[in-house]
């Protein structure tokens, strides 16, 4: 499925306008939400890093996944570069190629059977000391009987 966020910087009005669109059918996009921001906080917020962009353009109702969010905050933030400029900016992204990258980037993990098999072996190793511990407490407590019978 992709994604597309709109960004619009109204210079007129002072605001800077996200819209946030889902693919519905191959080109087809529906407006999900709309969040409106003043200049001046996208401004303060631009001065303060991208950290603090991304905290002020995610709101309850616009809240895209980190790499979106920074990748719209790169944008915003070269959007106010060029002051005059009204255009709206288009961002689309995909999440299956998202998907699949985090995929390729998760490290391989053991298969079940090897796990199970290692879990197995700590049961065994354990119940194994248990029962070792268990005969020698009941040599113990024989041999202590046997010398107070001795007294």
């Amino acid at each position: 499925m992709n994604q597309k966020y709109s960004i619009f910087k109204d210079n007129k009005a002072g605001i800077v306008t996200i819209k946030e669109f889902a693919e519905l059918d191959k080109g087809m996009f529906a407006l999900i939400f709309e969040e409106t921001y003043e200049n001046a906080m996208i401004e303060a917020a631009i001065e303060d890093g991208k950290n603090a962009l991304v905290s002020v353009i995610r709101t309850p109702n616009l809240y895209p996944i980190a790499e979106y969010a920074e990748k719209i905050a790169d944008t915003i933030i070269e959007y106010f570069k060029k002051a005059p400029a009204e255009e709206p900016v288009e961002l689309v992204f995909n999440d299956i190629k998202l998907m699949q990258k985090e995929k390729k980037e998760t490290p391989e993990t053991e298969t079940d059977e090897k796990k199970s098999v290692e879990i197995d072996d700590l049961l065994d190793d354990d119940s194994d000391s248990s029962e070792k511990d268990t005969e020698s407490s009941k040599k113990e407590t024989k041999a202590s009987k046997k010398d107070k019978k001795d007294d």
